[in-house]
């Protein structure tokens, strides 16, 4: 049985389930987040999956989450459906995140939604301010393994980022990008 099949046979349960963590404060459900990196595969997936449905902003019916997958700043993170996360990957949600529909992303990628100032020379770097940028993926968006996606940018639609692509400014819907920083490699059919 795929893993889309059975999420629909015990959807119900996990949205039942959910429902005494919104009694918990986040700081307990952020901890409990981490200790479900110890539980067994499946069972770890639907225990990440009811917590996410209490932290995250929006989040959408089968969405997978890898384990040591790291999220910061919950409350301004959208998920649409059929999404996976794989493991130890890092989301800074911080200037506001929003994953469309069927998307992949692939182990070991970043997606920062904040940057460092340097302007005040007065201060170190890593104590100037922070520059808060949100992020959009659309839908049917791969991301390759060890990407880096920073703030600010938007990947269009039916996009392939290449593993190791760091990416900078928006991209165009149907391509596949390459390289630091990420260029374009080819236009997909749409």
């Amino acid at each position: 049985m795929r893993g889309r099949d059975i999420f629909k046979v015990v959807y119900p349960i996990m949205r039942l389930l959910s429902y005494p963590l919104f009694l918990l404060p986040r700081f307990i459900i952020n901890w409990l987040w981490i200790l479900a990196d110890l539980l067994p595969s499946i069972l770890g997936v639907g225990f990440r999956y009811i917590m996410a449905l209490r932290l995250s902003k929006s989040i959408g019916k089968n969405v997978f989450f890898g384990r040591g997958v790291e999220i910061k700043s919950w409350e301004n993170l959208e998920i649409g459906s059929n999404v996976s996360i794989h493991k130890d990957c890092y989301i800074d949600a911080s200037g506001g995140l929003k994953i469309g529909n069927d998307v992949s992303i692939a182990h070991n990628s970043s997606i920062l939604t904040s940057e460092h100032t340097w302007d005040n020379k007065d201060k170190p770097i890593r104590s100037n301010i922070l520059n808060f940028d949100s992020v959009k993926i659309e839908n049917d968006v791969w991301i390759g393994c060890g990407c880096r996606i920073l703030s600010g940018v938007t990947i269009g639609e039916r996009t392939i980022v290449a593993a190791g692509a760091v990416v900078t400014k928006d991209i165009e819907s149907a391509t596949i990008v390459a390289g630091v920083p990420a260029k374009l490699i080819k236009r997909l059919e749409k």
